[in-house]
């Protein structure tokens, strides 16, 4: 097998030759400080960060030459990943409608194409030219202008929500109360208020809803769990975790208008991340926030305590690039998550008895899982994940409106 652009970067440089062909391409790229930060990250995933300055047809250019190269023999445990959860006994595919056709609503349509049993059938999106042009780049049969439109589509099964998080709400009372299923990107909504609506008119209606916390159905992340409850590093004790990066000037993670800042769209990974390897809330919560110069949260650092003896402490931010990994230390050793932890391809396991890595490589982006888990309930009656039920989302927008009220951050549509 050779190398590829999503071969993570710690593969790439266990290789003298790739090391010779990144530097053929990125002059001083195998030698930057920075690159220790990054050994989770595959080339694909690099090139995506404005920081790193990699253009596309550099990318391109260093991926052919690499894939001229064997791969080498590597210590990781390394297990295929297949299609888990298939429909048996249904005659049609699950039939998706997107709302929203952005760049996530973009990962999401290839994890449906690729996955057997599901169809993207439908777009929707205020601005007729851009569901056009995301119709013509994913084949989709039907296209709206309006978000009415499509829930009104008796044929929609399930529609995914991946508009701006301040249109989340209004955006998912629509689909609800048209009786269509709901996968609705993180965060749910904006506030604990607007999650705990949505939610009971989900039950009222007896209707589908999840929130689309893609992190927690990769399966290495599900692989952490299992050894941890294996008791691979004993009893948990701390749990380390950040996201964090530089974005831009013009993002709309610095407005507040648009519901922006760190701690929705950021810090949401490590707080979930943290509260599902103990399995609840913490009881004692310390925060510090920088605030941007637009007022919502820059740079933001927590620290959660249980009463059971375990803590976290997790960063995130827009203004800062740091590890983007994530750490659980027990009693008899560690296990290490690289980054982009969200993302994770590779974690290594740290104990007593051994070391080792397991790598559990996407079938297709990272996406399908989730999509698997949506057919999956749908198609045994469910209206709700096991994996990420509602009353843990719930419990989490309360607390990162906590967060918000200690930071004195409040959107305009909040006032």
């Amino acid at each position: 097998m050779s190398f590829s652009e999503n071969t993570r970067l710690g593969e790439l440089l266990k290789s003298e030759a790739a090391k010779a062909v990144l530097e053929k391409h990125f002059p001083g790229f195998t030698t930057t400080p920075r690159l220790a930060l990054a050994q989770g990250f595959s080339l694909k995933v690099m090139s995506g960060f404005p920081q790193s300055q990699i253009t596309p047809d550099q990318l391109k250019a260093c991926v052919e030459d690499l894939e001229k190269l064997e791969e080498t023999d590597l210590e990781t445990i390394k297990v295929k990943s297949v299609q888990k959860y298939k429909r048996i006994g249904f005659k049609n595919d699950l039939k998706w409608g997107i709302m929203g056709p952005g760049k996530i609503a973009k990962k999401l349509a290839e994890a449906i194409e690729g996955t057997e049993g599901s169809e993207l059938y439908a777009v929707a999106s205020r601005s007729m030219d851009r569901a056009k042009t995301f119709s013509e780049e994913f084949n989709v049969q039907k296209v709206y202008g309006s978000y009415e439109e499509l829930v009104e589509d008796s044929a929609v099964d399930v529609v995914y929500i991946a508009n701006l998080k301040t249109q989340h709400f209004e955006s998912a009372k629509l689909a609800l109360h048209n009786k269509k299923a709901v996968l609705l990107e993180k965060p749910l909504t904006i506030n604990a208020e607007q999650a705990e609506e949505l939610i009971t008119i989900a039950h009222q209606k007896n209707v589908f809803l999840m929130e689309a916390m893609w992190m927690r159905y990769n399966p290495n992340i599900t692989k952490l769990k299992e050894l941890i409850n294996e008791g691979t590093i004993g009893n948990v004790k701390k749990i380390e975790a950040d996201f964090s990066f530089e974005c831009e000037p013009d993002s709309v993670l610095r407005f507040p208008e648009f519901g922006g800042g760190a701690l929705l769209d950021l810090g949401i990974y490590p707080i979930s991340f943290a509260n599902w390897i103990v399995g609840r809330i913490p009881d004692t919560i310390t925060s510090k926030c920088v605030l941007a110069s637009t007022g919502v949260d820059g740079v933001d650092s927590v620290t959660f305590e249980w009463k059971t003896g375990e803590k976290a402490e997790l960063s995130f931010g827009i203004d800062c690039f740091r590890t983007m990994s994530a750490k659980v230390t027990g009693t008899d050793g560690y296990i290490e998550v690289f980054p982009p932890f969200h993302g994770a391809q590779v974690i290594s396991l740290h104990n007593s008895q051994t070391v080792k890595e397991f790598s559990i490589p996407f079938r297709i982006n990272g996406y399908e899982y989730e999509v698997e888990e949506v057919m999956r309930c749908l198609d045994t009656g469910l209206k709700e994940s096991s994996i990420m039920p509602l009353d843990e989302t719930l419990s989490t927008m309360k607390l990162m409106d906590r967060l918000r009220s200690e930071w004195g951050v409040v959107f305009p549509c909040e006032i």
